[in-house]
């Protein structure tokens, strides 16, 4: 199961990865990507650039943003922490991103 939350201030996004490794999460488990780091023009940009991920529909002729893949996604500014995470898990990891101030949390 993934959540995905969406911050304004890169701190806030901070703070909770800092909250989320000290309860045992691993940085694997989670994928961060800043939203004003994924405007490029053409492929040439978006494969120069670190926060690029490379998606199974990704051709050299076609490239998509992370979260351009978060169905329900609202806002388009600030930084996204995404959470692999357990069922069991999930309101944990929920309240950590409220209490860090998500200003948008979704689960898949």
């Amino acid at each position: 199961m993934r959540l995905v939350a969406r911050f304004s201030d890169e701190r806030d996004a901070s703070a909770l990865i800092d909250s989320l490794r000290n309860t045992g999460f691993d940085r694997k488990d989670m994928i961060v990507s800043n939203l004003a780091d994924e405007g490029w023009k053409n492929y040439g940009e978006a494969f120069e650039s670190i926060a690029f991920i490379k998606t199974e529909r990704d051709s050299l002729r076609e490239y998509q943003s992370f979260s351009s893949g978060i169905k329900g996604l609202q806002g388009d500014t600030g930084v996204i922490v995404a959470v692999e995470t357990s069922k069991h898990n999930t309101n944990r990891v929920r309240e950590m991103m409220e209490q860090s101030g998500a200003e948008e949390i979704l689960q898949d």
